[in-house]
């Protein structure tokens, strides 16, 4: 006779779920690394500008540095002829402080002279036609195109937060604030455990083609998404339906010191469903199991103990078929992760966009149906990404991001709107002409 696990379910709004989650997430330890291997970590230390940038007033165009009160009255007809005394480049010293009636020639960036309080564009000047003099055609520029001292840094403050998360424009500021290491969260190293003796891994496809078994799809998928997210994967294969094979698998979790367990399949209450069984033997915490949200209900959360030199680790119960553990994984574990990372911003972007056909739900439950996004010139639309069975992987692949319809909402209409978790990874937010204005 069958065996069906008896369980009470939590049933925990989506929401609470992962208020619930994030409630025990704190940042990994610090550690010190060079900047060039900070991108994508978050900083556990606030960064000091060491110097002030621009070091100096400079110039934003290429011309001559003057005094405004000598342009006044410039123009085509009526010329300003003014004594060019010097030229300064970028990169050297001011020149000696300007007096009436001269003006020093000045390239992009190189520092304004005292004295000097505007600089005229070059084209709007003769460019020293007879060498020695130049003719002013305009008083346009009075008061412009000087770049104050310190606009972009003042040394001593701070150039970026603590739970900034460091990309490319943070590594150009890292360099220019003068950090040559910057303390950053320690990446949280994930296991990944998938469950089943129905799941065929990599070099067993032979099972599949021969119709008995099917493809092992949620370790590299949540492997790569753990990556992304800013954690560092450890596979640890498959573990086969009975107590000895998860807990061979969770023991090699352990002995591989992971700071999170994400398993996938064996979350519900089916006979060979053994994982939160086999885990409470070990001393298993549940901290809550069922959520109302769809696809992912059977998800489940919870935390191991650890040695005394440790934190408990938290345990991710993701269901076993593929669309609930993608989706699972975007709404509740990646935000953990990247806590855990350190990072400040934790969630995915946002957006409203017009349903493009009805998107249908079931009140008392909120559904993340996976979308694509179409660009207009002034709209944003969104299209069911195919069929939204738990069991499909295809329509993952070319989401753009999974339209979120309420608990309370059974319905969006064609043309109504809809909010949009963005998958935003790569980019694939929508039509590149979408971008264009």
């Amino acid at each position: 006779m069958t065996r069906f696990e008896t369980r009470h379910p939590d049933w925990l709004p989506a929401a609470e779920a992962l208020r619930r989650i994030l409630a025990r997430a704190e940042p990994l330890e610090p550690e010190s690394v060079p900047v060039p291997e900070c991108l994508g970590r978050a900083l556990a230390q606030a960064v000091h500008a060491r110097v002030t940038l621009p070091p100096w007033r400079n110039s934003a165009m290429d011309g001559y540095a003057v005094r405004s009160q000598d342009l006044a009255g410039a123009s085509r007809h009526d010329p300003v002829i003014l004594r060019v005394v010097g030229e300064t480049r970028a990169g050297e010293r001011p020149e000696p402080a300007l007096s009436a009636g001269t003006a020093v020639r000045i390239m992009t960036g190189a520092p304004v002279p005292s004295g000097a309080d505007s600089v005229v564009r070059v084209e709007d000047t003769d460019a020293e036609v007879l060498p020695g003099e130049v003719r002013v055609f305009s008083e346009a520029d009075r008061g412009r195109h000087v770049r104050p001292l310190g606009e972009d840094l003042r040394g001593g403050e701070v150039a970026l937060p603590a739970g900034a998360t460091v990309g490319p424009g943070q590594v150009g500021l890292l360099w220019a604030a003068g950090a040559e290491r910057v303390m950053v969260h320690r990446l949280p190293r994930i296991g990944i455990l998938a469950n089943g003796d129905e799941l065929a891994g990599p070099g067993d496809f032979q099972r599949v083609l021969a119709g008995e078994a099917l493809p092992e799809t949620n370790s590299p998928t949540l492997a790569a998404a753990a990556l992304l997210a800013g954690g560092i994967p450890v596979p640890l294969g498959i573990a086969r339906d009975t107590p000895d094979s998860i807990l061979g698998k969770v023991e090699q979790a352990l002995a591989e010191r992971v700071d999170v367990l994400m398993t996938s399949g064996g979350a519900s209450m089916g006979e060979r469903d053994l994982l939160k069984r086999v885990l409470e033997k070990i001393g298993f915490r549940l901290d809550f199991w069922r959520v109302r949200m769809r696809p992912g209900t059977p998800f489940s959360f919870g935390h191991l103990p650890a040695g005394s030199s440790r934190r408990p680790m938290p345990v991710f119960g993701l269901p076993g078929n593929p669309s609930s553990s993608f989706v699972t994984f975007q709404v509740l574990c990646r935000p953990f992760l990247r806590r855990l990372a350190g990072h400040g911003r934790v969630h995915r972007p946002v957006v409203t966009a017009r349903a493009g056909e009805a998107m249908e739900s079931s009140p008392g439950i909120t559904h993340f149906l996976r979308v694509t996004l179409r660009y207009g010139p002034d709209s944003r639309e969104a299209f069911l990404a195919g069929p939204q069975g738990s069991g499909l992987v295809r329509s993952q692949a070319v989401s753009h991001g999974l339209a979120v319809i309420p608990e309370r909402t059974a319905r969006i209409p064609e043309g109504g709107q809809v909010r949009v978790l963005l998958l935003d990874d790569f980019g694939s937010g929508g039509e590149e002409a979408g971008y264009l204005p």
